[in-house]
């Protein structure tokens, strides 16, 4: 069974619930606060199964079936059935990955928290870039953008917003969570970055 589908429905279901049932949304939303007094490591997983609203989960879950889909097949194609579970790793290692720099900042601020699978989601989009740098992603489904033009662009933007701090999104998770996913990735398939770095030589001038 795919580990992607498994993590779409899981993720909109338990979402959807926690839209309406405060006690679950607070059980499992990050609180770096809560994590270290009450020693519930969990949250840094959980709080990827729980978003703020429809929109919020659309956009993790489109982009997670459209990235997630192709990743998991590569990783099938290189490692058989236990491509699988390399997989999920890549998945949520992303998503422990991008909390840690909140934990480390916010452990002494009981008001922060944090929700949802954009982490992880990161993740596997970086990923898919470093595996083909080259692609074209569509900005707003309509805009052809070279993956690894969009992703530079998306690092330099996430690392502005999060400086600046006038919004409520969690930019140092999108920033970290693409770390984790590119360092899993590489991790998993030393070769890849090779191929990366090839793929960039060959498009210079000769």
């Amino acid at each position: 069974m795919s580990i992607n589908l498994i993590l779409l429905v899981s993720i909109g279901i338990v979402s959807y619930v926690c839209f309406s049932n405060r006690e679950y949304y607070n059980r499992l939303l990050f609180s770096p606060y809560i994590v270290i007094r009450q020693k519930q490591w969990y949250r840094f997983l959980s709080a990827a199964w729980v978003h703020a609203d429809f929109m919020h989960l659309a956009f993790n879950l489109y982009v997670l079936y459209g990235f997630g889909n192709f990743l998991e097949r590569v990783f099938v194609q290189w490692f058989g059935t236990v491509g699988l579970g390399y997989y999920a790793f890549l998945f949520l290692g992303s998503v422990v990955i991008a909390g840690i720099p909140s934990y480390i900042k916010h452990k002494d601020n009981p008001s922060y928290a944090a929700i949802g699978a954009s982490g992880g989601v990161s993740g596997v989009l970086f990923a898919n870039i470093i595996l083909q740098p080259f692609n074209n992603l569509y900005l707003f489904g309509a805009v052809p953008i070279p993956g690894i033009v969009f992703g530079i662009a998306y690092l330099v933007y996430s690392n502005y917003m999060g400086k600046k701090g006038t919004d409520n999104i969690g930019h140092d998770a999108h920033i970290w969570g693409a770390v984790g996913g590119m360092v899993i990735l590489v991790l998993v398939k030393p070769a890849v970055f090779t191929s990366f770095i090839q793929q960039i030589i060959d498009l210079l001038p000769s």
